[in-house]
C-alpha cells in the first residue's frame, strides 16, 4: 500500500452540490477529501463526502482499498458484481508506480492543504502530549491522595496511643495520691494508736476513770 496524505477541505464553488461519494443514497456533500501521494505530492483521489461520511472518515470508519489505499467509494462498486473496482485496478498500477505531478495540481490549494496537515500533525502531537500530561497528574494526584491518607492515619494513630498514655498516666498519677493519702492515715491512725496506749498505761492521778475520761477529753 502507498503511503497516501488524506485532507479534508471545504467545497469549491464549482463543486458544491456534490453528491456524496461514500454513501448509497443521493446525500449532498458538505467537503471534500483530497487524497494525495506522500511522495509525489500528487492527486490521487479527490472525493466528496456528506456530513455522516465526513464523521466516518475523521473516525477512521471508511474502508480503503488494501492495494493502494483510496478510499473505497459507491462509484466504484460494479453494478452487476457488487465488488469495489479500485482505480488502482482500472489503471493498472503497480506499488512501485508514482503518478507524475500534473501542472495544473501545483497552485495555493496545494500549499494550504500542506498547511492543513501540518497543523492537523501538530494538533495531534499537542493532544497527546495533553494526554500524557493527564495522565501523569491523575496518577500524581493519586498518589498524593494515598501519601495523604496515610499521613492522616499515622496522626491518628499517634493521637490515639498519646491519649491511652496519657490517661495511664494520670490514673498512676490517682494512684500515688491513694497511696499517699493511705500512707498519711496510717501514720495518723498509729499515732493515734500511740497516745492510746501512752493513756492506758498512765492512769489518771484524781478522778479515777472519770478523770481519765475527763483527762483525755481536755488533755
Amino acid at each position: 500500500m502507498k503511503e497516501l496524505l488524506y485532507t479534508i477541505l471545504e467545497l469549491e464553488s464549482w463543486n458544491e452540490g456534490s453528491i456524496c461519494c461514500f454513501c448509497s443514497g443521493l446525500n449532498e456533500s458538505v467537503c471534500q477529501i483530497r487524497t494525495r501521494n506522500k511522495v509525489t505530492h500528487s492527486i490521487v483521489e479527490n472525493d466528496y463526502a456528506c456530513e455522516n461520511c465526513k464523521e466516518k472518515f475523521e473516525n477512521d470508519e471508511l474502508s480503503k482499498c488494501e492495494d493502494c489505499g483510496r478510499l473505497k467509494t459507491q462509484l466504484n462498486i460494479n453494478a452487476l458484481s457488487g465488488k469495489y473496482i479500485c482505480n488502482c485496478l482500472r489503471n493498472n498500477e503497480s506499488q512501485e508506480k508514482e503518478l507524475p505531478v500534473l501542472p495544473h495540481e501545483e497552485r495555493a490549494s496545494t500549499r494550504y492543504e500542506r498547511q492543513i496537515n501540518g497543523l492537523r500533525e501538530k494538533l495531534t502531537t499537542a493532544e497527546e502530549t495533553i494526554e500524557e500530561e493527564r495522565a501523569a497528574h491523575e496518577d500524581f494526584m493519586k498518589t498524593s491522595e494515598e501519601w495523604g491518607k496515610r499521613q492522616k492515619q499515622e496522626l491518628l494513630d499517634k493521637i490515639k496511643k498519646l491519649e491511652e498514655e496519657n490517661k495511664q498516666l494520670r490514673e498512676e498519677k490517682k494512684v500515688e495520691l491513694y497511696e499517699k493519702e493511705i500512707e498519711e492515715l496510717k501514720q495518723q491512725l498509729e499515732k493515734l494508736n500511740s497516745q492510746l496506749i501512752a493513756r492506758v498505761e498512765t492512769p489518771p492521778k484524781n478522778g479515777g476513770i472519770k478523770g481519765f475520761f475527763k483527762f483525755g477529753g481536755k488533755k
